[in-house]
């Protein structure tokens, strides 16, 4: 998630017994002001055995290009219109749901595998992005097809997730206080399957790790190595 887009979930952030610590990241991660050094030493305190400090190291370029296009004709194969993609991304925001809530992921986007493109809410609110250009961006993902997901549902799913293109970002749902013309990312891609994602309290958010039990893993990537994964 780019820009300075904060916890998906606050339930593990509030209820963490180091979630001082967590705060005193976040702040660090998303507060322009904090110089250098501070950042730093917050960061080796808060990561210390912590899974989401996997990518904090950005592998982009040419030496992972073979990679993330075996990720795309993996996703050409098994994908299908509608399906989730749960990813841990490279961006500052990504950074800091991970480590808050020491996760893998910190991602979700709908996949419209027609036009491989992805449907996605960020910080600017809910765009379509070209499908390679959110996987080089990306350390690992998933591609979980919902249940009862059919090609019609699929696609139902992609049109309705269309409707919502150009709305805000909700930064009430990230706090439990949701909005029904708003989104965060996971909220949008279960809300383009028709689940009801308006429910008050913190305990009705939903992680993007979340999303995998809630349908069938097609694909599970390793962790960006530059070497291919799907052949």
């Amino acid at each position: 998630m780019p820009g300075t887009e904060i916890l998906c979930t606050w339930r593990f952030f509030i209820t963490s017994p180091s979630h001082k610590i967590l705060l005193a990241l976040g702040a660090a991660a998303i507060v322009p002001s904090v110089n250098h050094t501070t950042r730093a030493l917050v960061l080796l305190t808060a990561l210390t055995c912590c899974k989401g400090a996997d990518g904090l190291k950005r592998l982009t370029g040419p030496k992972y290009e073979a990679e993330t296009q075996s990720w795309i004709d993996g996703i050409k194969q098994y994908g299908g219109n509608g399906m989730w993609i749960i990813s841990r991304g490279y961006h500052r925001g990504d950074d800091f749901i991970a480590v808050t809530t020491n996760t893998k992921y910190s991602h979700a986007v709908l996949l419209d595998y027609d036009k491989m493109t992805v449907l996605e809410a960020i910080a600017k609110g809910v765009v379509e992005t070209p499908l390679d250009k959110y996987l080089r961006e990306s350390h690992r993902f998933l591609l979980v097809k919902p249940k009862h997901w059919t090609p019609e549902k699929g696609a139902a799913a992609v049109a309705k997730g269309r409707t919502a293109i150009g709305a805000g970002y909700d930064i009430g749902g990230i706090l439990g206080l949701p909005s029904k013309k708003r989104f965060y990312c996971s909220e949008f891609v279960a809300w383009s399957w028709g689940m009801p994602m308006d429910k008050k309290g913190i305990t009705k958010i939903i992680h993007p790790k979340h999303l995998r039990e809630l349908g069938l893993t097609m694909l599970n990537s390793k962790k960006r190595d530059s070497i291919a994964d799907f052949e």
